[in-house]
């Protein structure tokens, strides 16, 4: 497939043929869309995350025939099944078994949202997968618009810009930084696939040069060591048939920094501002505690996998046995934060379903044409986005987060879509018989039901940031740890 083949249907008619192909997957653009422009942050883009997955709880009942087969029918799903089961049987024993019981929702409706994004991937093949990964990016774009005004103004004004300018929308500046890991890698493939005489080439291009600079300016250092970790990782794989992509990664890093060092550096001090300092900042700070005080954090995941090492502590319940350090809700690294809650055999579990993912795409990868320009950077960028997350989120609480699960749900559907494409024929599985559908039916529809019941009390007070119910701070007992709210509510 020629990337000439992709961007050559244009037109309206065409375009809107191809919206319709993905139903599950503009669902998945609009919540970005809405969370994006969110200006009150945390709460509201878990309110809309909680809605978006009911509602696909819902559609699901009228996909089952084709999403209920993938959910049992291959290797994956059987470790993956078994985590969820483990889950299940941990939360049973958590100290508050309601909110363990929806983050175990939250992931599992998650998956399934993914799934069905996989399926329209499968059916129209990588010209799907790009037009989705297409619409996000002019999402990104137009997020980024906030800081062309904030700089326009700011400019005009004489006041200096900040960090907060290029987060808006978010109530912290790594949550933001968690939503860029996983889309990062796929504004890098748009750039590598995009032919030279398409008009959105120098749009992909500016975008993600931005997208960098937006990490320097933010001192996203989890997001740095994802993508070098990325790099290395595709290179290492794919080798020659990676060239392209990280080329393409390299040079717009560089614009980034060149961006930042021309934006937000040399002009502010030639006109007598102050230059942004996160550079600066950002070795101090590493000199200082390179861990960021995550050493602590891990020292108590480490002690809960030991004292629980079976079943866990419970799902989202890492925060109930660590508020005493006033430091963090969660560990900040994936493997402690699934071990320690989850428990050791669930993360033995999860470590299969990922590396029978890699095996999958690389499988995939060895069966393309050399020549295949397109789909091998669609590969490369899949194998680099994986290991970008993974590494990030040994550093970071990018699964935690509404908006970055939202973007990871992008990366997996983008993934297993085009893997099954890839595959053909040869990966269409028979639904299951009526018991078994009716069970995972019974299953999807408690996950919905748990997330409107847990959540619908506290829907009013978390949309306007009221303070929380006596109930709620009967459990806290003074310490307040979000995991599901910004502001605690445990």
């Amino acid at each position: 497939m020629s990337a000439s083949s992709i961007y050559a249907e244009t037109g309206i008619p065409v375009y809107v043929h191809k919206l319709k192909q993905m139903p599950c997957g503009l669902l998945l653009c609009f919540a970005l869309l809405s969370n994006f422009f969110e200006t009150s942050g945390h709460d509201r883009q878990r309110l809309l995350e909680v809605a978006t997955l009911v509602v696909v709880a819902v559609a699901w009942f009228t996909k089952a025939n084709t999403t209920s087969g993938f959910l049992l029918g291959f290797p994956a799903s059987k470790p993956l099944n078994a985590f969820f089961l483990l889950g299940v049987v941990g939360s049973l024993r958590a100290f508050a078994p309601a909110f363990a019981f929806i983050e175990i929702s939250i992931f599992f409706l998650l998956y399934l949202f993914a799934l069905m994004i996989a399926e329209e991937i499968r059916q129209g093949g990588s010209a799907v997968a790009l037009r989705l990964i297409q619409i996000v990016a002019f999402i990104c774009a137009l997020h980024s618009i906030h800081f062309c005004v904030a700089y326009a103004s700011g400019f005009a004004l004489g006041i200096p810009l900040d960090s907060g300018d290029f987060t808006m929308g978010f109530s912290n500046v790594r949550f933001f930084n968690h939503t860029q890991t996983p889309i990062l890698p796929l504004m890098v493939l748009l750039c590598c696939v995009t032919p030279r005489n398409s008009r959105l080439r120098w749009l992909w291009w500016l975008l993600t040069a931005y997208w960098w600079m937006a990490i320097f300016a933010t001192t996203g250092r989890g997001t740095l060591v994802g993508m070098i970790g990325g790099g290395i990782a595709v290179a290492v794989l794919c080798r020659r048939f990676a060239i392209p992509y990280i080329k393409a990664a390299m040079l717009t890093a560089l614009l980034g920094l060149l961006a930042y060092f021309i934006l937000l550096v040399a002009i502010p001090t030639l006109t007598g501002g102050t230059a942004f300092g996160a550079f600066a900042s950002a070795v101090e700070r590493t000199a200082a505690d390179p861990a960021s005080n995550r050493f602590v954090l891990w020292r108590r995941a480490i002690e809960l996998i030991l004292q629980h090492p079976w079943i866990g502590v419970g799902p989202m319940h890492y925060a109930h046995h660590a508020g005493d350090l006033h430091t963090g809700a969660h560990p900040h690294d994936w493997i402690m934060q699934i071990t320690s809650e989850w428990g050791i055999p669930a993360f033995l579990c999860l470590c299969g379903t990922l590396m029978y993912g890699f095996y999958a795409l690389l499988r995939a990868g060895r069966r393309l044409d050399a020549g295949d320009a397109v789909n091998q950077g669609i590969c490369s960028a899949l194998i680099a986005g994986g290991a970008t997350i993974l590494t990030d989120g040994l550093v970071s609480g990018l699964f935690v987060m509404p908006q970055s699960q939202l973007a990871v749900v992008l990366y997996l559907g983008c993934a297993i879509g085009w893997c099954r494409a890839q595959a053909g024929g040869g990966q269409v599985v028979a639904p299951p018989d009526p018991i078994r559908r009716a069970g995972i039916s019974t299953l999807v529809a408690a996950a919905a039901v748990c997330l409107v019941t847990v959540v619908w009390p506290d829907i009013s007070a978390r949309y306007n940031d009221q303070p929380m119910r006596p109930g709620l701070e009967a459990l806290n007992t003074g310490i307040n740890w979000p995991r599901l709210w910004h502001a605690g509510f445990f």
